[in-house]
């Protein structure tokens, strides 16, 4: 990332959570930079945006955010696509296609033809790409006028979910109506079609990222087995194996099922080995409708689960010895102990907010993480997961005791974490609210026949069908800006009774 990019995103994110006006001086300070720079950077951001004048500027009072027209030019961000490609973008696009196809090798020109470079800059991609993939232990091969990416077959999939970006940013909601995306249409609903019959057989339903990680992982392999339909299989389903999916005998049954349909929907058998790189998906997710209890908690669960509680209390200044607490922690850290085993990273996307809104505790909770490695011989825990611990404790810190009046329902595509933090949050800054239920976006057409008594959705995201009740959309932190807006939406709805 430029620097001047850098400034970007740490200007929009500081006003992003900042309800008054900010002066050029102050954001100097903030950015370390001049007064001119921000005038500049600030112009730039208004020209670059389709939402004209996204920051606001008042003569004697300096700047602030038009917080929807942030909200929208995010999305528009992720979704728009580049016709001139960055030689960033251009060697991650020629590692998916390689990546694709390995072990093929494919010839130099068929791959760089697009790009219109030459030979010297297809030779410096070459060593920037062979260094990429030795993260992942893959080998980029050169034979006469050809590449090719050696490897196993997992470190080959665990480095296509990282390099191809997409699939950290897409929402499940998005999939089916957002044709930028660029997926293949019959695959996306196929996929989404197996993701709810995993759901509907283990009657749970899973949240973001997990969904997200499950998609990304079907949908890779659709791809590789059209790509190389060839492609070896070092791995088996030995006696260990065998032995830890019996433990989950429900999982397994489903990862069997999904691949089965898998098998049919590609024309094509595919190696015992899926099953089980199924399976240490689906234990390494969190689960919205089933909440384990501490009797079935592993030892490691509840002493990892006791650490966080207990230095998280000393740190932060406060009691938590709560049990509802510590089994809803629980029940993120279990799935996240699988993750670390089996080596799934999940993606946060919300990471850079909750850095910047929650810093103090982020900061601590990565402490103890470092901590909870070293202590029980565990794999360094990442910023992603770090940040999903840290809304926990953030949620325990806003969480409030008041009743309020207007009956609030809270609507989120986000997952467990986030949505449960921002029914916390907006019911201690808002005693008038008395939030009733969490719901997914895809129930907004039965929202009137299931709350007929409700006065006001707090949504995460822009609801598309109309809706019988005051809607407002906010950011999954709940920033001043959100706060400001939801109090007049409040005065609205009190003035009209």
């Amino acid at each position: 990332m430029s620097v001047q990019d850098h400034r970007k995103e740490k200007l929009l994110l500081f006003l992003s959570n900042n309800q008054d006006y900010v002066t050029a001086d102050e954001l100097a300070d903030i950015l370390q930079t001049s007064q001119k720079t921000v005038y500049r950077l600030i112009k730039k951001i208004n020209e670059e945006s389709t939402e004209h004048s996204m920051i606001v500027s008042e003569k004697g009072r300096g700047y602030t955010l038009d917080y929807e027209k942030f909200m929208n030019y995010q999305k528009n961000i992720r979704n728009d696509k580049e016709d001139n490609f960055s030689p960033e973008e251009r060697r991650k696009r020629v590692m998916e296609e390689l990546l694709l196809s390995s072990p093929k090798a494919i010839n130099i020109h068929q791959l760089f033809s697009d790009y219109y470079v030459g030979d010297s800059v297809i030779f410096t991609d070459e060593q920037t790409m062979s260094e990429e993939l030795k993260k992942y232990d893959l080998t980029l091969e050169r034979k006469n006028r050809t590449i090719a990416v050696l490897g196993e077959e997992t470190n080959i999939r665990k480095a296509m979910k990282e390099i191809i970006e997409i699939f950290n940013i897409i929402d499940i909601d998005d999939l089916k109506t957002n044709p930028e995306l660029n997926f293949n249409k019959y695959d996306v609903l196929f996929i989404l079609d197996q993701l709810r019959n995993i759901e509907k057989n283990l009657n749970i339903t899973i949240p973001y990222p997990y969904n997200i990680n499950i998609f990304s992982h079907l949908y890779i392999l659709l791809s590789r087995s059209r790509k190389s339909p060839d492609f070896p299989f070092a791995g088996q389903i030995d006696q260990e194996k065998t032995e830890m999916m019996k433990k989950d005998a429900d999982l397994k049954e489903v990862a069997e099922v999904t691949v089965c349909h898998m098998e049919r929907y590609l024309h094509q058998t595919l190696p015992d080995i899926e099953v089980y790189f199924l399976y240490q998906y689906l234990v390494s997710s969190r689960m919205q409708g089933t909440f384990d209890v501490p009797s079935n908690f592993s030892t490691g669960v509840i002493q990892v689960t006791d650490v966080y509680m207990k230095e998280m209390s000393a740190r932060l200044g406060i009691t938590i010895d709560n049990q509802s607490i510590f089994n809803d922690l629980a029940n993120h850290i279990k799935p996240m102990l699988n993750r670390l085993e089996h080596k799934i990273r999940i993606k946060n996307r919300l990471l850079g907010e909750i850095k910047v809104t929650y810093e103090e505790i982020f900061s601590r909770v990565k402490k103890v993480s470092e901590c909870v490695s070293e202590t029980f011989h565990l794999p360094a825990i990442n910023d992603d997961e770090n940040g999903f611990i840290t809304l926990y404790f953030a949620k325990m810190m806003e969480t409030s005791q008041h009743q309020p009046p207007i009956q609030t329902l809270i609507m989120c595509t986000t997952g467990i974490g986030t949505s449960e933090l921002l029914k916390a949050k907006a019911s201690k800054k808002f005693p008038e609210l008395e939030i009733v239920d969490v719901v997914a976006t895809r129930d907004t057409k039965s929202l009137k026949k299931t709350y007929s008594d409700v006065e006001l959705i707090i949504s995460t995201i822009h609801l598309e069908d109309e809706v019988p009740v005051k809607s407002l959309l906010v950011s999954a932190m709940f920033t001043m800006d959100d706060q400001k807006r939801l109090q007049q939406k409040i005065e609205e709805i009190y003035h009209e009774r």
